[in-house]
């Protein structure tokens, strides 16, 4: 167990230590199909613990302006989050919504304990663990989310959720999903463009009777 938790302590500054850089060149990412592909990859775990995990997005495209990877890591560590403070039996909603001024909402929310205004204003701090934190916590899930989200100019924010616990809210600017390639033309056929290497008999010269 420590080895893990030491392995994800590198992780993690590792991260940061990459968020802190200068940012790569974003990319139209499909909000929705990292939001499933997340929710997928960690389904089993939450099914360990006996704690449901429950999906609600829009239908359609859901693209945003996003370094490739980002949105994964975000996802995920609010997931990770989450799961750490819900007890067995309780369920985590991901939901996926269009927003005020068209912009998408990413919302993780558990039935946890939640936190206090204080603690919600500290969370977003390196290394900082809340009252009642699984050990093994890093302490550093909420400060990579936070930073991934400076890079891209996305807002987060943790309120109370209703009936208890935390709500997660990850602001995306809604984009054009991008283009698609273009189509390939019509095959030229056997012979198509090689006119010139075949002589066209009204371009053979007549020979003059001798």
């Amino acid at each position: 167990q420590e080895v893990q938790r030491l392995s994800r302590l590198v992780d993690g500054l590792l991260t940061l230590t990459r968020a802190d850089g200068p940012r790569p060149e974003v990319q139209q990412i499909d909000v929705a199909a990292v939001m499933d592909q997340r929710c997928e990859a960690w389904e089993a775990l939450a099914a360990e613990r006996r704690i449901e995990l429950r999906q609600d997005r829009v239908a359609g495209p859901a693209f945003a302006s996003i370094v490739p990877g980002d949105l994964d890591q975000i996802v995920d560590n609010l997931l990770a989050n989450a799961l750490d403070a819900s007890p067995a039996g309780t369920t985590i909603r991901v939901t996926l919504a269009v927003g005020r001024r068209d912009r998408l909402a990413l919302h993780v929310t558990d039935q946890g304990p939640g936190m206090s205004a204080a603690d919600r204003s500290r969370a977003f701090d390196r290394f900082w663990q809340g009252p009642g934190t699984r050990g093994g916590h890093s302490g550093l899930g909420l400060a990579i989310v936070h930073q991934l989200a400076l890079r891209n100019g996305l807002d987060v924010e943790l309120l109370p959720a209703d009936g208890g616990g935390l709500d997660a809210v990850v602001s995306l600017r809604k984009v054009r999903p991008p283009a698609p390639p273009p189509e390939p033309g019509p095959k030229p056929g056997p012979g198509a463009g090689d006119s010139k290497s075949r002589a066209d008999p009204d371009d053979v010269p007549a020979l003059r009777p001798g």
